[in-house]
């Protein structure tokens, strides 16, 4: 149990500081985001004090002149008029203008100061992200942006394929036979492998790889799981948690590559022969494939006779 813990903590740390690095990554973007919300929230709630100001001023209760003048405007009616230039509702005749359809008529108001605001801004913006991206080395274009997004696909999906590589075990493990895996495989031999059974798999105080005589099995399924789990009453360890399944799954296409060869001073064979499975229907299908042939040139010939 203590070891399963163990495992989902060091998983979960690793997926922390992945998290945190894609996150560090697009500070840019988030801190691009949350201004834009700030904003927006601002706006919203200009927009807010607007309503509720019209709302008083439309609505609200009729107040004598007296109570006008002596009343004290309020920070918020301030800066609402600061913000918004509106103009009174008593005052409105000031910016009528002569249009005039079905008895509304068309006031010229001024463009509200916070409008204008955030069009320079924008503006202002607008000029620092063309400098910054267009004219200058600090910001990436969008070639660099495209390379660097495609290497970190390309290390995503190395990643996957690694973790793929990681899920075979003695079920259904298959042998490889490309050049780069059994050179990774011959240096794990070479490593942990021929101290007993020789560097060229002559054998020694382990078996001899190179005959097809096995004592557990000679698929490349009975080799993986004799290397996972080993052989303790023999003196062999288990490997699984000195290898990764893909080290296990190299080396064990390794040994395959070893039968048949023929290495000085061979150990004497053990354990049983080993036939593999499948050898004879190659065989048959190579000769059907053989006799196929033949009966096409055949008939190509007596055609050219005839």
């Amino acid at each position: 149990m203590i070891v399963e813990l163990l495992g989902i903590t060091s998983a979960a740390q690793a997926l922390s500081i992945e998290a945190a690095e894609q996150a560090a990554s697009n500070d840019g973007f988030l801190w691009g985001i949350l201004i834009l919300e700030g904003v927006l929230i601002l706006i919203g709630l200009v927009l807010i004090v607007v309503i509720l100001k019209m709302k008083a001023i439309l609505f609200g209760e009729e107040k004598t002149t007296e109570e006008v003048a002596d009343a004290k405007p309020s920070f918020i009616s301030v800066w609402t008029q600061k913000l918004t230039d509106m103009v009174p509702v008593g005052r409105e005749e000031e910016v009528m203008t002569d249009h005039e359809y079905d008895g509304i008529i068309e006031l010229d108001n001024n463009l509200p100061p916070w409008w204008k605001m955030l069009f320079n801004v924008c503006i202002a913006f607008a000029a620092i992200y063309i400098g910054y991206y267009h004219f200058s080395d600090a910001g990436l274009s969008s070639e660099e942006e495209y390379i660097i997004a495609m290497e970190d696909a390309e290390a995503e999906v190395q990643a996957n394929m690694d973790q793929q590589a990681n899920l075979i075990d003695e079920l259904n493990v298959v042998a490889v036979s490309e050049e780069s895996a059994l050179a990774a495989g011959k240096k794990i031999f070479d490593a942990s492998c021929a101290a007993c059974h020789g560097k060229e798999g002559q054998g020694g105080v382990g078996p001899n790889m190179t005959d097809n005589y096995w004592i557990h099995g000679g698929d490349v399924k009975d080799i993986f799981k004799t290397i996972k789990y080993g052989v303790p009453s023999k003196g062999m360890i288990p490997w699984e948690s000195q290898l990764t399944p893909a080290q296990i799954q190299q080396v064990s296409s390794y040994i395959l590559k070893l039968v048949g060869t023929e290495p000085p001073n061979p150990k004497e064979p053990q354990g049983d022969l080993y036939e593999p499975t499948g050898g004879n229907e190659d065989n048959e299908n190579n000769n059907n494939m053989s006799e196929s042939t033949e009966e096409k040139d055949n008939d190509q010939n007596l055609s050219l006779v005839e």
